[in-house]
């Protein structure tokens, strides 16, 4: 059994933690964030605050793989996320035979959960809160890692981790599940590993979106793709939690005009003509 520091509370470093954990070794996650996850859906939405996390209320599609993974690993976690809300969509099965051909053997595996990220990822909490053998301790923030002797030569071992506030913590692991902003390169070179390399690739794209919910709480119907292209844009339409949808309009993120698109009036706008 060993102690393990998980730095980072999001989707990944939680799924993470309750794997670890549910193989019987004793789990901390660092969060810098404070706020504890509110328990009602609609309260995660509308007041949860997650400063670590750039696109915290931006569309969201949990792809089948996720959903085959926590029905598989985590059962619990996925129980608990359905029953915050989360849609259970199949983007082959609901789009026009026109489009897909017709059902084929197969297409069950298609099958995903997806809501809203603050929704999906306070379910996911909650149920990592209840495992044995995890903990998390919220609103603290890794400065540094920690580093003992060298099992190899010239090659530092990681021991554990120092917090903004100095306090030293050991680990016989530690993950970063801190995301694209990690500031593990950092670390590591502080500790004498030298650079790592890392590999970036911006996509180019810039995304405009906002969220509705009908007067009956029903998800319209597909009528085409989740993705549809007027030229230089595209329209991204996605089914989420509790009779909720999200809708974003893509386009290049050099494109000085879209920019006008952050306010609502021009959003609404663009997207009737």
């Amino acid at each position: 059994m060993a102690e393990i520091i998980v730095i980072g509370s999001g989707i990944g470093g939680l799924s993470s933690a309750m794997l670890l954990a549910g193989d019987g070794h004793d789990v901390t996650v660092l969060e810098r964030d404070p706020a504890t996850p509110p328990g009602e859906p609609e309260q995660a939405w509308e007041g949860w605050g997650r400063r670590g996390v750039g696109q915290f209320r931006m569309l969201h599609l949990f792809l089948p793989r996720f959903r085959a993974l926590l029905e598989s690993e985590l059962p619990e976690a996925a129980k608990a996320i359905e029953a915050a809300g989360a849609l259970r969509f199949n983007a082959v099965a609901g789009a026009p035979t026109s489009t897909t051909g017709g059902a084929r053997e197969g297409d069950d595996d298609f099958e995903s959960i997806t809501g809203r990220r603050p929704v999906v990822e306070a379910a996911l909490a909650g149920t990592a809160e209840s495992t044995p053998g995890l903990r998390i301790r919220r609103g603290v923030a890794v400065a540094a890692l920690r580093t003992g002797t060298e099992a190899v030569p010239g090659v530092p071992q990681v021991t554990g981790v120092v917090t903004e506030d100095g306090e030293e913590l050991a680990a016989d692991l530690v993950v970063d599940a801190t995301g694209r902003r990690s500031p593990l390169p950092r670390w590591l070179e502080a500790i004498g590993a030298g650079a790592c390399e890392e590999e970036l690739d911006d996509s180019g794209f810039v995304y405009y979106g906002r969220h509705f919910r009908s007067s009956d709480g029903s998800v319209p119907p597909m009528m085409s793709g989740l993705l549809s292209h007027y030229g230089s844009v595209s329209i991204l339409t996605l089914p989420a939690d509790n009779g909720t949808w999200g809708v974003g309009i893509i386009g290049s993120g050099g494109d000085a005009e879209l920019r006008n698109l952050r306010h609502v009036d021009r959003w609404e706008a663009a997207l009737n003509r």
